[in-house]
C-alpha cells in the first residue's frame, strides 16, 4: 500500500506530505485547492505524462516521492529482475522530477531509470479511476481475464488441464514443421545431402590432419632436396651407366693397363687411377646407404592438403564445423526419409490433441457462460444499487477467429456490453457510458471482484460526480466494502461518501502571503464531523448539519 507521498513545487503545492493509512482514505476541500492535484502527482509516478506547466512558478523543477510497501507480494521477481529493480524492506521508492524545460527523471529505489518502467510497474499496484480516464475495465481485451477472476480458483483446475494438452498440441505442431516440405524439394534435397556426406566420409579426414600434413610437407620438401643431390652423385659414379664419369674413368683405366705393356713408364699412372676408381667405388657403396626411402612424395600430400583444405572451407572453415555439418545433414536426411511416415503419425497426433483441445476449451467456456451470467446479475444488481435503476448488463462471447483459435485461455473472447436505460440495446461498455456512469460502473465491479483483484491501491478521482444523495449513499457503502480489501482513496464532493473514511484529509489553499499554497491535513474526529457538515449543507457551523454529519459518521464505522 502507500505509506507516503510527498510532493514539492507542484502547481499551486509548495511542499506537502500525505501519510494514508489502511482502508478508505477521503480526499476533500475547497474548490481549486488541488484535491485532484494529489491524484495527478501520483499519477506521475505511475509515467502518467506531466508537462512542465506543473513546475511552480519561479522553481526550477517539481518533486514528487513515494513509498508503497508489501512490494514483493505484488511485481514478479522476474519483472523486476529486468529492470534491475532491488528491493529492500519490501519497500519500492518512487521518485519523479519535472524541470521546467519539460525533462524528466524517475529514480526507483536510488537507481535511474526510464519513465516508461514506472508504467510497467505500477500498474501492479495502483490502478486509477477518474471520470475520463480510459480504464482497463474499458479495455475489451481485459474482460477475458475480469470473468476469471470472478470465478476464482474452481476454475484453475480446467484452466491448467487445458494449458497443459495445448503445450503438448504445440509441441506436435513444432515437430510436424520440421517434416512438411514439397515432395520434389524433398527428393532434391535428399539427393544433396547424400553427395555432402559421401564427399565428407570419403575423404576420410582426421581431426588434427591438416597440421599434419604441413608437418610432413616441411618433411618432404628437404629430403626430395636431399635426395636429388644425393641422385646426381650417386648417378655420377654409376658403374652400370656407360656414360657416367666413374665408367669413363674405369675405360681410362683400363687403357693405362693397356700402356704399361707396351711402357712401363705408364704404371705409376695406372696404379694410382686403379686406386682413384676404387675408392670413387666405395664412395658410391656408401653414400647408396644414405638415400631416403619416401613412402609418399611432396606432390601426394600436397594434393590431400589442398583436398582437405577445400572440403572444410565447403563446409564450415573448420575440421570441427566440418564434422558438426556431417552430424547434422545426416539427422536431416534421417528426417526427410522418414518424412512421409513420421507426418502420417504425427497429423494422426495432431487431429486427436484438437479433438482434446476443443473438448476442455468448451469446458472453459460452459464455466464461462455460467459465471457470465451470474456476474452480469451481480453487476446489475450493483449498479441499481449505485444509483442506475434501469441499467442492463451482459457478458458477450465470441469465438476466436480459426487462425488464431486457441490461446493459453481457451478459445473464449468476451465483450461486456451496457445500456443506461430502459429499452436502449446493448453497447460496448466503452460507447455507452457516460463519465459518472462509467465510475459507478466499474465501482460496481471492482466491488464484486475485490476478493480476487491483486490490485492494492485504488484511487477514485469523483466517482460521484452527477449522483443524488441517496445514489452517495450506496457509493459509499460499496467503498466500504472496497475498502476492506483494498487501500482506497477517494476525492469527493459528497458528505454521505466522507462519512465513510477511515482516514479524511482535507485539502486547503493558503492565500495569507503573497503565493497561494496547498495544504493538506488529517482531520480528527470533531474535524471530521465540521467538513462532512460543510459538504452536505455548505455551511460547517450549522448545528443540524453537525448533529447529520454525525450521524453518518457513527453509521458508516
Amino acid at each position: 500500500m502507500l505509506i507516503s507521498l510527498t510532493i514539492q513545487d507542484f502547481a499551486i503545492v509548495e511542499y506537502a506530505t500525505f501519510s494514508p493509512g489502511k482502508g478508505l482514505n477521503i480526499l476533500t476541500g475547497e474548490t481549486g485547492a488541488g484535491k485532484s492535484l494529489i491524484i495527478d502527482a501520483i499519477g506521475a509516478l505511475l509515467g502518467h505524462r506531466i508537462g512542465r506547466d506543473y513546475v511552480r512558478k519561479d522553481c526550477e523543477k517539481a518533486v514528487i516521492e513515494a513509498v508503497f510497501d508489501g512490494i514483493s507480494d505484488l511485481i514478479p521477481k522476474s519483472v523486476l529482475d529486468e529492470y534491475g529493480v532491488e528491493i529492500e524492506e519490501d519497500t519500492l521508492i518512487l521518485l519523479r522530477e519535472i524541470s521546467k524545460d519539460g525533462r524528466s527523471i524517475v529514480r526507483i529505489n536510488g537507481r535511474t531509470m526510464p519513465v516508461s518502467v514506472l508504467k510497467t510497474l505500477g500498474t501492479y499496484f495502483v490502478d486509477i479511476h477518474g471520470q475520463h480516464d480510459q480504464q482497463t475495465i474499458f479495455d475489451q481485451t481485459k474482460h477475458l481475464g475480469i470473468l476469471d477472476d470472478y470465478l476464482g480458483e474452481k476454475f484453475l483446475p480446467s484452466l491448467s488441464a487445458f494449458q497443459a494438452k495445448l503445450e503438448e498440441y504445440r509441441s506436435i505442431l513444432l515437430e510436424r514443421k520440421k517434416y512438411e516440405t514439397d515432395p520434389e524439394k524433398s527428393r532434391q534435397m535428399q539427393e544433396l545431402l547424400k553427395y555432402q556426406i559421401k564427399e565428407i566420409e570419403e575423404g576420410g579426414f582426421q581431426e588434427q590432419e591438416e597440421e599434419e600434413l604441413e608437418e610432413k610437407l616441411k618433411i618432404l620438401k628437404v629430403a626430395e632436396k636431399r635426395n636429388l643431390h644425393l641422385s646426381y652423385v650417386l648417378g655420377a659414379l654409376s658403374s652400370e651407366d656407360s656414360q657416367s664419369p666413374l665408367s669413363e674413368l674405369k675405360n681410362a683405366s683400363e687403357h693405362l693397363d693397356a700402356l704399361v705393356a707396351i711402357d712401363e713408364t705408364f704404371s705409376e699412372y695406372s696404379e694410382q687411377l686403379r686406386s682413384i676408381c676404387m675408392d670413387l667405388d666405395a664412395m658410391r657403396a656408401d653414400l647408396s646407404e644414405d638415400e631416403l626411402v619416401l613412402n609418399e612424395s611432396y606432390d601426394e600430400v600436397e594434393a590431400r592438403l589442398e583436398k582437405l583444405r577445400a572440403c572444410t572451407a565447403k563446409y564450415g572453415g573448420t575440421y570441427a564445423s566440418m564434422q558438426a555439418f556431417l552430424t547434422d545433414a545426416k539427422s536431416r536426411l534421417e528426417l526427410l526419409s522418414e518424412g512421409d511416415s513420421r507426418l502420417k503419425e504425427l497429423n494422426a497426433v495432431r487431429l486427436r490433441l484438437e479433438k482434446e483441445l476443443v473438448s476442455l476449451a468448451d469446458d472453459l467456456h460452459a464455466l464461462r457462460v455460467e459465471a457470465g451470467t451470474k456476474l452480469a446479475s451481480e453487476i446489475v444488481e450493483q449498479i441499481c444499487f449505485l444509483g442506475i435503476p434501469n441499467a442492463g448488463f451482459e457478458v458477450r462471447f465470441t469465438k476466436r477467429p480459426k487462425e488464431r483459435f486457441f490461446s493459453k485461455t481457451g478459445y473464449d473472447e468476451v465483450e461486456f456490453l451496457f445500456s443506461a436505460n430502459k429499452g436502449e440495446d446493448l453497447k460496448p461498455l466503452s460507447k455507452t457510458a457516460s463519465g459518472g456512469e462509467a465510475s459507478r460502473i466499474m465501482l460496481a465491479i471492482k466491488t464484486i471482484l475485490a476478493r480476487a483483484d491483486a490490485t492494492p491501491v485504488l484511487i477514485f478521482d469523483e466517482v460521484d460526480s452527477g449522483i443524488s444523495g441517496e445514489a452517495a449513499k450506496a457509493v459509499s457503502v460499496s467503498m466500504k466494502e472496497l475498502s476492506k480489501f483494498h487501500q482506497v482513496f477517494c476525492v469527493t464532493h459528497m458528505g454521505q461518501i466522507a462519512a465513510a473514511a477511515d482516514q479524511h484529509f482535507f485539502i486547503s489553499k493558503d492565500q495569507s502571503g503573497e503565493r497561494t499554497k496547498t495544504n493538506i491535513t488529517e482531520l480528527g474526529d470533531s474535524g471530521r464531523i465540521m467538513e462532512v457538515a460543510r459538504l452536505l449543507s455548505g455551511d460547517s457551523s450549522d448545528e443540524q448539519s453537525q448533529r447529520l454529519a454525525k450521524n453518518l459518521i457513527e453509521e458508516r464505522r
